[in-house]
């Protein structure tokens, strides 16, 4: 699978895994049989055809999108309205520069953490909220 991909993957994996209720979310948008026939491709051990992956998740995005979820299997994840809202509403933080799709979320460390390449200002990621595009 090439890197584009295999990073909306890994983004819609990584989101599944922290927020189970995105898969409610995903079949009340309408997706859940492109969600669930993707899962499927993903788990068998044949390698999957990419543009059917990537056009599964289009279809996900898409629908995600309408229901007020845009950008789930993109740099920037979404997260569900009120996840992450304990902290003022920041969910987490996300690369200065928008440069990688690293995202370190606030139950991981409640301080800013820092990023190696924004050597200006004062190295630190950007807060990511919810609210926030």
């Amino acid at each position: 699978m090439d890197d584009v991909v295999g990073e909306r993957v890994a983004a819609l994996c990584g989101e599944l895994s922290r927020w189970p209720e995105l898969a409610t979310m995903i079949r009340d948008a309408g997706a859940l049989p492109q969600l669930s026939e993707l899962l499927a491709l993903l788990a068998n051990r044949a390698e999957p055809d990419e543009r059917h992956v990537a056009a599964l998740i289009d279809v996900i995005e898409d629908a995600c999108a309408r229901q007020g979820l845009p950008a789930l299997t993109r740099r920037v994840p979404s997260l569900p309205p009120g996840m992450g809202a304990d902290t003022g509403g920041i969910a987490g933080w996300t690369c200065p520069l928008g440069r990688c799709s690293r995202v370190v979320l606030q139950d991981e460390t409640p301080h800013p953490p820092t990023c190696a390449t924004a050597l200006g200002e004062d190295g630190r990621m950007k807060p990511y909220s919810p609210g926030l595009r």
